[in-house]
Order: structure tokens, then C-alpha cells, then sequence
């Protein structure tokens, strides 16, 4: 797999910092020396020129970018039923659904990160990962590590494919996707009729269609490519030389005033750009 890597985000208007605070991750620690990214970015409905002229320009420092626009209907989705998920999540988190449709057949390979995630070291490893023929390669959800986890999934049916209560149960905020192979199984389409079908009692909307759609057909990656368990670094990083990818899952984020001080926040900052870097005029 030559070439450069493929890595997708999407954004609307509210997330545009820490969108960019992951990208300037990347570029300073995923990418080995003479490498490149092609960006794949996917900003909402409400994201003005400016900010996104600003986003494409970040793009730029480490490489290439793509700018994917979303069919509307994905903003009039619902999002989870539970308060605390609805109010930290936008439909932005739904793009990454149309990944295999929108991204052209030439490119047969994706990684997709979250905004709310931050690299902290090569992804060379991470991108060359031998999927095995799953459809994408991810890491098992910490706070729920079974579809029976955390209340279960709405709406499963243990007798409508692999899955059972006990199947383990991936977190969707990075994730290594072959895309031909998502295409195959009509990734999207069942993933976004499972939404659907749900609308009234959604938990983790994405993720648990994309868990249900991808049928256990997905590969484990090894958590430092998405470590959800980022408190220990809060106040130490001496560990953080083993994790790829800190993954600020939850309700607490390092851009939050109230997120602990110390050396773990103090990183992040340096990547966070301020609100005028994204407005002034280009």
C-alpha cells in the first residue's frame, strides 16, 4: 500500500477546533518522516467558507485534501434517546456512515478518526494492518465490550446474523475501514436503516448501527490505536509513549475548562488553534 495515508473527519460549525486539533495531532506525530496524508473532510451544512478555507489550508501543511459533501438528509437524522449522548453529539458523527459511498473506488482504504481524539505517535503500523478480510479494524469499547453491554443495543436481533449479548463490541471513534469490502455489505445501507428502524430508542446511534451492520466482521486492534483510558496521563505522560491514539471518550475534553490541569491538557492546547485562526478572511 503505497502512497499516501487516507484518513477521514467530519465536523460541523461547533467541532471545527477540535476537528483541527486532531489533524495538527497527526501531522506533528502520525506521519513518518516524508510521508503524507490525503484528508478526507466532510463539514456540515452550517460550516461558513472561512472556517472551512481554514480547515483546507491545515490540510495542506501535511498534505492533500478532499472536501466530501453530505446528502442533507443525514442532519435530520435523530440522535440518542439518552440526554447525555444527545448533547455532546452532532449529526456530523453520522458521515462517517457514507465513507464507501462517497469516497471514489480508486482509494480501497480508510482510517477514520473522531474530533475528539489526539495522536501521540506513528500511525505507519496502524495503516498497514493486515485487516484479514474483516470490513475495518477497531478497538473494543471500554465502557461497553458486548452488544449486551450498558443496557444492550436497541433493537438487536440475536437471531439476524453472528452477533450474540456476548460478541465483543467496538468503539467507532477510529476506525481502519476497507472500503470495497464495506461496499460489499452495504455498509451504509444497513447502518442507516438500522437508525431508522430505532429512531425512538437510539443509545450510541452510530456505533451501534455500525456494530450491528458490520456483524462481527471486524478486526481488533490492539487499544493503543484508540486508548480510552486517558485519565492516567492527566498528571503523567511517562506512559503515554505505548499509546498511537488517546481517544478523549465521555464527557470530559481537554478543550473543557473543567478538565484537570497538567501535562495531558497542556499538550492538547498546543494543537488547539484559537476561534480567530479559523474566522479571519483568507
Amino acid at each position: 500500500m503505497s502512497g499516501p495515508m487516507h484518513v477521514a473527519v467530519a465536523f460541523d460549525l461547533a467541532f471545527v477546533r477540535w476537528t483541527v486539533a486532531t489533524m495538527k495531532s497527526v501531522a506533528a506525530t502520525g506521519i513518518p518522516p516524508g510521508g503524507v496524508v490525503t484528508w478526507w473532510l466532510m463539514p456540515g451544512a452550517d460550516v461558513p467558507a472561512a472556517a472551512l478555507a481554514a480547515v483546507v489550508e491545515e490540510a495542506g501543511r501535511s498534505g492533500e485534501s478532499q472536501v466530501l459533501r453530505v446528502p442533507s438528509e443525514l442532519d435530520d437524522l435523530p440522535l440518542s434517546s439518552w440526554r447525555m449522548m444527545s448533547s455532546r453529539i452532532s449529526n456530523a458523527a453520522y458521515y462517517r456512515l457514507l465513507l464507501p459511498d462517497l469516497v471514489p473506488d480508486v482509494v480501497d482504504r480508510m482510517l477514520w478518526l473522531d474530533s475528539d481524539v489526539m495522536c501521540t505517535g506513528d500511525l505507519t503500523e496502524l495503516w498497514h494492518a493486515d485487516l484479514q478480510g474483516a470490513l475495518l479494524g477497531a478497538a473494543i469499547d471500554i465502557g461497553s465490550p458486548t452488544i449486551g453491554a450498558a443496557t444492550g443495543v436497541p433493537g438487536f436481533d440475536p437471531n439476524a446474523g453472528r452477533l450474540t449479548k456476548r460478541s465483543d463490541y467496538f468503539n467507532s471513534g477510529v476506525l481502519l475501514m476497507d472500503l470495497p469490502r464495506c461496499r460489499q455489505a452495504e455498509l451504509s445501507t444497513r447502518s442507516l436503516d438500522y437508525i431508522r428502524a430505532n429512531s425512538g430508542k437510539l443509545r450510541f446511534a452510530v456505533q451501534d448501527a455500525m456494530n450491528i451492520a458490520v456483524d462481527d466482521r471486524w478486526l481488533r486492534l490492539d487499544e493503543r490505536w484508540n486508548d480510552m483510558d486517558f485519565t492516567r496521563f492527566e498528571q503523567d505522560l511517562s506512559a503515554i509513549d505505548s499509546t498511537r491514539i488517546v481517544h478523549f471518550a465521555g464527557k470530559k475534553k481537554p478543550w473543557q475548562d473543567s478538565f484537570p490541569e497538567g501535562p495531558l491538557k497542556d499538550l492538547y492546547l498546543t494543537y488547539l488553534p484559537r476561534t480567530t485562526d479559523l474566522t479571519a478572511a483568507r
